[in-house]
Parts: structure tokens; C-alpha cells; sequence
């Protein structure tokens, strides 16, 4: 649906829902802006912190102020630190998954999302009203907890004409690890299971620059070491990777000229070759995102550059007299491990609820014939 805004004339009575129908028009423009023109994730902040709890043990966890767009296009802005609550991760999460042979439960991700709180009336009751109504919205952030594996799961993105939505869209934030022998976190991280906390970035078919030259940086101050990518037009072009001097100035690391000659004062490493294969082998629990070799990227995989094949074997706990009974050894698509069985217990003739196990795994990576 095509966006409709209202049009006032003289002498016209404004009703509330013509007044409302502006804030609704702008909210909307800005949403499908963001929406189309940014990927979602944090902007600025949004640091999931830790400091010891007083008394000990375990830590109280924090998410700092910052500012993140959802999907959807909406505007996440939290404006004071907010506690991440251990008894509502408990509540939420009434099992959680620990590591092996120990108390501490495995990554979980932390996300926020947007929530509209009406505001009451501040104005009073005025004519032949009965009741007051809220006459703000105010759109505040909450907290929500994932299970492992939640944080690479696509959401659904809203049509093309849509605004901001409800705030049902959920940002992540960070992970934290929890202590279920005394219900208290332990550690936080901004990147487990080979996910990192995303950021907000650009959605554009050309970005020109407006002096002949454009810089791609990851971070916004030029300091010492933050690496670059230039594109300058003086002296004919060049393409220039480096690191910021931080006086302003780039220290090639390469370079490619308008004649295509490249320069790099380092070493070229060459890329795996066909008929090769690299290998990477160990011991993983249930839930864990195995590995890949040294020098394999991801992006590789992905782009379907290399072959990876895998091979587990459930590894049989040691549970005494009783019999571990293996239900299922398999990794999926995105080699996350799935090992769990059943302990039995064939003299009382009692079975416990299923239990996550570890697995021995193997590796391999290769490239098909015809690739490089």
C-alpha cells in the first residue's frame, strides 16, 4: 500500500487520528529508510559488562546505553546501563545445556528488542471524558535470552511497505554463561559458536566520493593500526590496502595501480590447490559449531570454493554400571554438533531423561577438481 498523509484544510476540524496519522507517516518513511538502506545490529554501545557480585560468587552482567536498528527498521535506544537478569535467565531458560562434566552451562545468546510502553495521561480529565488515555508511547527496550543456536537464525523481514513493527524483531547483544549450581553468571563474550555480535551497516549499489577519494575503515577514529581499504583518482587511480599511521596517513600493505600492477611488501601466501586436503580433529560436546582447518575461511565453504566432509563418533560416558545408549551423532549444515543418548539402568530397569554428549570429530577439507 501506497503511504497516504493527511491534508489539512481551513476551518476543518482535526480530529486525533489526523494528528496521530503524521507521527504515524514519519515513523513509517524513517523505518522502510533504515530498513532498505542498513543491515541490522548495533550501532553504538550495547556492551554486554561484567564485575564481580558482592558477595561472591559469579558476576552481575550489564548491557551499557547504545543505540541499534532491528530488521524491521526500528530504532532500539537504550538510554541507561540495564541489568541482565541470572533469575530470568533461569525462568526462561528451565534446562539449560552444560558443558561437559561440569556445572556451567554453554554460550547463550542475549538479545534485545523494542517494546511499546504507553504513557498515561499527564493532562487531566477535561470535558465529558469518563477516563484518561495514554497520550505518549514510549518505545523502550527489554531483554529476551536464547538457546544455542538462536543467534544465526534468519528473521522474517517485513514487506517492502511496512513500518517499524511491534519489536519482535530481536538484536543480539552478546552471550553469557551461567553457573546452575548456584543459579549466578559466570562469563560474557561477543562471539561464540563462530557468531559475533553484528553491527549496523550500509545497504548500496555505489558509494562516490565527492573529492576523489573514498576510505572503508572498521572503526571511526584513524588511530594507530586501524586497517583501511582507499580508493583515490589522483595520478591516475589506485587501489591502496594499510594501517593507519595515526597521523592521517596509510601505510601501504597493497597496492594496485591504474596499469594493475600490485605491490605488496610482504609475502604472498598461496591459496589451497586441488587435490589437497587439510584436516582438523578433536573432541566436541553437544551443541558446539566444530571447527575448520587452519587457512580454510568460511567464506570459501560458503561460495562452494572447497569440499568439507565430516565424521563423528559419539564418545560413551563413563556412567558405572548403568548403560549410555546413543540416540543421536550428527552435525547439520552448519557442522553444530547433535549428540545425545540415554542412560539405562537394566537392575532397577529405569531409564533417565536424555542426556548431550561429546563426540570425537573429522575434518576434511578439500577443493574439487577444476578449482584452485
Amino acid at each position: 500500500m501506497s503511504p497516504i498523509r493527511p491534508v489539512f484544510n481551513d476551518g476543518a476540524i482535526l480530529g486525533a487520528a489526523d494528528l496521530t496519522a503524521l507521527g504515524v507517516l514519519d515513523r513509517d518513511r524513517d523505518a522502510r529508510a533504515t530498513r532498505h538502506l542498513h543491515t541490522p545490529g548495533v550501532a553504538s554501545g550495547l556492551e554486554l559488562t561484567k564485575r564481580d557480585r558482592v558477595p561472591p560468587p559469579g558476576v552481575d552482567v550489564t548491557v551499557q546505553p547504545g543505540f541499534a536498528i532491528d530488521g524491521t527498521g526500528r530504532e532500539l535506544v537504550l538510554r541507561t546501563a540495564l541489568p541482565v537478569s541470572d533469575d530470568q535467565f533461569t525462568g526462561d531458560i528451565p534446562n539449560p545445556v552444560t558443558q561437559e562434566a561440569s556445572t556451567v552451562t554453554v554460550w547463550y545468546p542475549v538479545f534485545i528488542h523494542g517494546l511499546d510502553a504507553p504513557v498515561e495521561a499527564t493532562n487531566g480529565v477535561m470535558g465529558c471524558q469518563t477516563a484518561t488515555r495514554p497520550t505518549r508511547i514510549d518505545e523502550d527496550v527489554e531483554i529476551e535470552f536464547g538457546r544455542p543456536g538462536d543467534a544465526s537464525i534468519e528473521q522474517t523481514v517485513p514487506p517492502p511497505d511496512a513500518g517499524p513493527g511491534e519489536g519482535s524483531w530481536r538484536v543480539l547483544v552478546g552471550f553469557v554463561q551461567l553457573d546452575t549450581a548456584n543459579g549466578h553468571f559466570v562469563d560474557v563474550t561477543s562471539t561464540a559458536d563462530g557468531v559475533t555480535v553484528p553491527t549496523a551497516g550500509v545497504r548500496a549499489g555505489l558509494v562516490a566520493g565527492q573529492a576523489g577519494r573514498v576510505e572503508i575503515r572498521p572503526k571511526p577514529d584513524a588511530t594507530v593500526g586501524v586497517p583501511a581499504v582507499v580508493v583515490d583518482a589522483d595520478k591516475g587511480g589506485s587501489l591502496t590496502f594499510g594501517l593507519h599511521s595515526g597521523t592521517g596517513t596509510l601505510s601501504p600493505l597493497m597496492t594496485v595501480d591504474s596499469s594493475g600492477n600490485l605491490t605488496v611488501p610482504g609475502a604472498v601466501k598461496s591459496v589451497q590447490q586441488a587435490g589437497t586436503v587439510r584436516v582438523i580433529s578433536g573432541t566436541a560436546f553437544d551443541g558446539t559449531v566444530l571447527p575448520l582447518p587452519e587457512g580454510v575461511e568460511q567464506t570459501a565453504v560458503d561460495s562452494g570454493a572447497v569440499q568439507v566432509s565430516v565424521f563423528v563418533t559419539p564418545r560413551l560416558p563413563d556412567v558405572g554400571t548403568k548403560r549410555f545408549i546413543p540416540a543421536e551423532c550428527r552435525v547439520d549444515s552448519d557442522r553444530r554438533v547433535h549428540c545425545w543418548g540415554t542412560v539405562v539402568d537394566f537392575s532397577a530397569l529405569t531409564q533417565r531423561p536424555d542426556v548431550p554428549a561429546s563426540c570425537d570429530f573429522l575434518v576434511l577439507v578439500s577443493v574439487p577438481e577444476g578449482g584452485s
